[in-house]
Protein backbone atom coordinates (compact mmCIF):
# COMPACT_ATOMS: atom_id res chain seq x y z
CA UNK A 1 0.00 0.00 0.00
CA UNK A 2 0.99 3.50 -0.24
CA UNK A 3 2.51 5.32 2.32
CA UNK A 4 -0.25 6.02 5.46
CA UNK A 5 -0.03 8.53 8.02
CA UNK A 6 1.99 6.25 10.37
CA UNK A 7 3.71 4.51 8.22
CA UNK A 8 7.28 6.59 8.72
CA UNK A 9 6.99 6.18 12.80
CA UNK A 10 6.32 2.38 12.35
CA UNK A 11 9.32 2.18 10.01
CA UNK A 12 11.71 4.30 12.35
CA UNK A 13 10.45 1.91 15.35
CA UNK A 14 10.83 -1.20 13.63
CA UNK A 15 14.29 0.14 12.64
CA UNK A 16 15.16 0.58 15.99
CA UNK A 17 14.10 -2.66 17.40
CA UNK A 18 15.79 -4.51 15.11
CA UNK A 19 19.54 -2.39 16.12
CA UNK A 20 18.61 -3.29 19.43
CA UNK A 21 18.12 -6.67 18.53
CA UNK A 22 21.31 -6.67 17.31
CA UNK A 23 23.12 -4.68 19.27
CA UNK A 24 22.54 -7.65 21.76
CA UNK A 25 23.79 -9.89 19.68
CA UNK A 26 27.13 -8.34 19.31
CA UNK A 27 27.44 -7.14 23.00
CA UNK A 28 27.45 -11.06 24.04
CA UNK A 29 29.52 -12.14 20.58
CA UNK A 30 32.49 -9.69 22.63
CA UNK A 31 32.16 -11.82 25.72
CA UNK A 32 31.58 -15.39 24.23
CA UNK A 33 32.95 -15.28 20.49
CA UNK A 34 31.11 -17.52 18.11
CA UNK A 35 31.89 -19.26 14.35
CA UNK A 36 29.67 -16.95 13.13
CA UNK A 37 29.19 -13.88 10.66
CA UNK A 38 28.69 -11.10 14.01
CA UNK A 39 31.80 -12.35 15.95
CA UNK A 40 33.75 -12.23 11.79
CA UNK A 41 32.56 -8.10 11.67
CA UNK A 42 33.79 -7.57 15.06
CA UNK A 43 37.55 -9.09 14.72
CA UNK A 44 37.43 -7.82 11.05
CA UNK A 45 40.76 -5.42 10.71
CA UNK A 46 41.82 -3.11 8.16
CA UNK A 47 45.57 -2.19 9.65
CA UNK A 48 44.56 -0.43 12.56
CA UNK A 49 41.15 0.62 12.01
CA UNK A 50 38.29 -1.58 12.74
CA UNK A 51 34.60 -1.56 12.17
CA UNK A 52 32.69 0.53 14.95
CA UNK A 53 29.35 -0.81 16.62
CA UNK A 54 27.05 1.38 14.68
CA UNK A 55 28.71 -0.19 11.49
CA UNK A 56 28.60 -3.36 12.92
CA UNK A 57 24.80 -3.10 12.97
CA UNK A 58 24.43 -1.26 9.96
CA UNK A 59 25.64 -3.89 8.35
CA UNK A 60 24.04 -6.73 9.68
CA UNK A 61 20.40 -4.57 8.96
CA UNK A 62 21.97 -4.35 5.38
CA UNK A 63 22.81 -8.18 5.02
CA UNK A 64 19.79 -9.67 6.42
CA UNK A 65 17.34 -7.11 3.88
CA UNK A 66 19.96 -7.76 0.87
CA UNK A 67 19.84 -11.51 1.15
CA UNK A 68 16.38 -11.84 2.04
CA UNK A 69 14.00 -9.22 0.53
CA UNK A 70 15.30 -9.37 -3.13
CA UNK A 71 15.91 -13.00 -3.45
CA UNK A 72 12.29 -13.70 -2.48
CA UNK A 73 11.20 -11.45 -4.98
CA UNK A 74 13.56 -13.01 -8.02
CA UNK A 75 11.90 -15.72 -6.69
CA UNK A 76 8.38 -14.67 -6.97
CA UNK A 77 9.09 -12.13 -10.16
CA UNK A 78 10.62 -15.37 -11.85
CA UNK A 79 7.56 -17.81 -10.98
CA UNK A 80 5.16 -15.10 -12.40
CA UNK A 81 6.85 -14.47 -15.51
CA UNK A 82 7.00 -18.33 -16.06
CA UNK A 83 3.16 -18.73 -15.52
CA UNK A 84 2.11 -15.94 -17.55
CA UNK A 85 4.84 -17.22 -20.66
CA UNK A 86 3.71 -20.93 -20.38
CA UNK A 87 5.73 -21.95 -23.69
CA UNK A 88 9.31 -21.27 -21.27
CA UNK A 89 7.60 -22.66 -18.23
CA UNK A 90 7.23 -25.94 -20.22
CA UNK A 91 10.71 -26.00 -21.69
CA UNK A 92 12.21 -25.43 -18.31
CA UNK A 93 9.91 -28.32 -17.15
CA UNK A 94 11.32 -30.69 -20.20
CA UNK A 95 14.81 -29.39 -19.52
CA UNK A 96 16.07 -28.50 -15.94
CA UNK A 97 19.50 -27.61 -16.87
CA UNK A 98 18.12 -24.59 -18.51
CA UNK A 99 17.78 -23.59 -15.24
CA UNK A 100 21.01 -21.07 -15.32
CA UNK A 101 20.21 -19.21 -18.32
CA UNK A 102 16.31 -18.91 -17.21
CA UNK A 103 17.52 -17.35 -13.65
CA UNK A 104 19.38 -14.45 -15.79
CA UNK A 105 16.88 -14.15 -18.13
CA UNK A 106 14.18 -13.33 -14.62
CA UNK A 107 16.82 -11.06 -13.27
CA UNK A 108 16.65 -9.22 -17.15
CA UNK A 109 13.27 -9.35 -17.39
CA UNK A 110 11.60 -8.71 -14.14
CA UNK A 111 14.52 -7.65 -11.72
CA UNK A 112 13.90 -7.21 -8.09
CA UNK A 113 16.23 -4.22 -8.08
CA UNK A 114 14.19 -0.98 -10.56
CA UNK A 115 16.61 1.65 -9.15
CA UNK A 116 19.55 2.27 -7.48
CA UNK A 117 20.89 5.95 -6.12
CA UNK A 118 24.78 7.03 -7.05
CA UNK A 119 26.60 10.20 -6.67
CA UNK A 120 28.28 11.60 -9.18
CA UNK A 121 32.11 11.43 -8.82
CA UNK A 122 33.04 13.96 -11.17
CA UNK A 123 31.36 16.74 -13.65
CA UNK A 124 29.85 14.99 -16.68
CA UNK A 125 27.17 15.27 -19.78
CA UNK A 126 25.63 12.15 -19.98
CA UNK A 127 22.52 11.83 -22.83
CA UNK A 128 22.79 15.94 -23.83
CA UNK A 129 21.68 16.12 -19.99
CA UNK A 130 24.46 17.82 -17.49
CA UNK A 131 25.09 16.26 -14.43
CA UNK A 132 27.37 17.72 -11.78
CA UNK A 133 29.86 16.24 -9.53
CA UNK A 134 28.35 15.60 -5.85
CA UNK A 135 24.80 15.36 -7.69
CA UNK A 136 22.59 12.24 -6.88
CA UNK A 137 21.38 10.27 -9.89
CA UNK A 138 18.78 8.00 -9.81
CA UNK A 139 19.66 4.97 -12.35
CA UNK A 140 16.54 3.22 -13.53
CA UNK A 141 17.44 -0.89 -13.40
CA UNK A 142 14.97 -1.85 -15.04
CA UNK A 143 14.44 0.80 -18.16
CA UNK A 144 18.64 -0.78 -19.05
CA UNK A 145 17.45 -3.86 -18.64
CA UNK A 146 14.78 -3.72 -21.80
CA UNK A 147 16.79 -1.22 -23.77
CA UNK A 148 16.14 -1.81 -27.49
CA UNK A 149 19.54 -0.75 -28.21
CA UNK A 150 21.51 -3.06 -26.28
CA UNK A 151 19.13 -6.46 -26.38
CA UNK A 152 17.05 -7.56 -29.17
CA UNK A 153 13.34 -8.17 -28.38
CA UNK A 154 13.94 -6.91 -25.19
CA UNK A 155 10.16 -7.12 -23.97
CA UNK A 156 9.90 -10.99 -24.80
CA UNK A 157 10.62 -13.91 -22.31
CA UNK A 158 13.35 -16.34 -23.49
CA UNK A 159 14.79 -18.50 -20.82
CA UNK A 160 17.41 -19.62 -23.58
CA UNK A 161 18.83 -16.30 -24.26
CA UNK A 162 22.65 -16.03 -24.01
CA UNK A 163 23.31 -12.45 -24.51
CA UNK A 164 21.91 -11.31 -21.01
CA UNK A 165 24.34 -8.76 -19.46
CA UNK A 166 21.93 -7.45 -16.75
CA UNK A 167 22.71 -4.60 -14.33
CA UNK A 168 20.17 -6.05 -11.30
CA UNK A 169 23.49 -7.15 -9.58
CA UNK A 170 25.39 -3.60 -10.06
CA UNK A 171 28.31 -3.51 -11.33
CA UNK A 172 31.96 -2.76 -10.23
CA UNK A 173 32.44 -1.17 -7.06
CA UNK A 174 28.87 -1.51 -6.50
CA UNK A 175 28.45 -5.58 -7.61
CA UNK A 176 26.23 -7.74 -5.24
CA UNK A 177 28.32 -9.73 -2.85
CA UNK A 178 26.02 -12.02 -2.59
CA UNK A 179 24.74 -12.35 -6.82
CA UNK A 180 26.31 -16.45 -6.25
CA UNK A 181 23.94 -17.48 -3.36
CA UNK A 182 20.62 -15.34 -4.93
CA UNK A 183 21.46 -17.26 -8.15
CA UNK A 184 21.92 -20.93 -6.70
CA UNK A 185 19.02 -20.03 -3.83
CA UNK A 186 16.70 -19.11 -7.31
CA UNK A 187 17.75 -21.58 -9.31
CA UNK A 188 17.00 -24.58 -6.37
CA UNK A 189 13.39 -23.29 -5.69
CA UNK A 190 11.91 -22.09 -8.76
CA UNK A 191 13.61 -25.94 -10.44
CA UNK A 192 11.87 -27.38 -7.57
CA UNK A 193 8.55 -25.99 -7.91
CA UNK A 194 8.21 -26.23 -11.56
CA UNK A 195 9.12 -29.98 -11.62
CA UNK A 196 7.09 -30.79 -8.91
CA UNK A 197 3.78 -29.36 -9.65
CA UNK A 198 4.09 -29.25 -13.52
CA UNK A 199 0.18 -27.98 -13.48
CA UNK A 200 0.72 -24.89 -11.71
CA UNK A 201 -0.81 -22.05 -13.05
CA UNK A 202 -1.83 -18.63 -11.91
CA UNK A 203 -5.85 -18.51 -10.19
CA UNK A 204 -7.26 -15.29 -11.47
CA UNK A 205 -5.86 -12.23 -13.20
CA UNK A 206 -5.26 -9.73 -10.04
CA UNK A 207 -1.76 -9.46 -9.39
CA UNK A 208 -1.08 -7.09 -6.17
CA UNK A 209 2.60 -5.47 -6.37
CA UNK A 210 4.12 -3.60 -3.53
CA UNK A 211 4.60 0.57 -4.14
CA UNK A 212 8.15 0.78 -4.29
CA UNK A 213 9.79 2.66 -6.43
CA UNK A 214 12.81 0.54 -5.88
CA UNK A 215 11.73 -2.99 -5.23
CA UNK A 216 9.66 -4.73 -7.22
CA UNK A 217 7.81 -7.35 -5.15
CA UNK A 218 4.53 -9.04 -5.38
CA UNK A 219 2.55 -8.82 -2.17
CA UNK A 220 1.17 -12.34 -3.44
CA UNK A 221 1.08 -14.89 -6.21
CA UNK A 222 -2.33 -17.19 -6.05
CA UNK A 223 -1.82 -20.47 -8.24
CA UNK A 224 -3.51 -23.30 -8.47
CA UNK A 225 -2.09 -27.20 -8.82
Amino acid sequence: ARATPDKSERAQEGARQLAAHFRAIIAQRRHEPADDMITALIHARDEDDKLSEDEIVATCILLLFAGHETTTNLIGNGLLALLQNRDQLERLQADPGMIETAIEEFLLYDSPIQSAARIAMEDMELGGQSIDKGQRVAMIVGAANRDPERFSDPDRLDITREDNRHLSFGFGSHFCLGSALARVEGQITINAVVQRWPGLRLNGDEIEWRYNPSFRSLISLPVAF
